[in-house]
């Protein structure tokens, strides 16, 4: 049960992500869920969701780190 919650947070926030119109928040948010979803992974021993979720996050760190100037505008 504690499992799922996990992934049921994850994907609250991936969908949630995409409301947003702010790319920085989109990213920030989206890479929250992924690592719900890289959680929910190790502990259903599911190599798939936590191979995607893993380059979901590389992929939002270089973004972030490329973008860092946006941070001031985030709040």
């Amino acid at each position: 049960m504690i499992t799922d919650i996990f992934g049921w947070i994850g994907t609250a926030l991936v969908l949630f992500s995409f409301t947003l119109s702010n790319m920085f928040k989109l990213r920030i948010v989206n890479a929250i869920g992924s690592i719900a979803w890289v959680v929910y992974g190790i502990q259903t021993e599911i190599m798939p969701t936590i191979f995607i979720n893993t380059c979901v996050l590389i992929i939002h760190t270089i973004w972030l780190i490329k973008n860092k100037k946006q941070w001031v505008n985030l709040f």
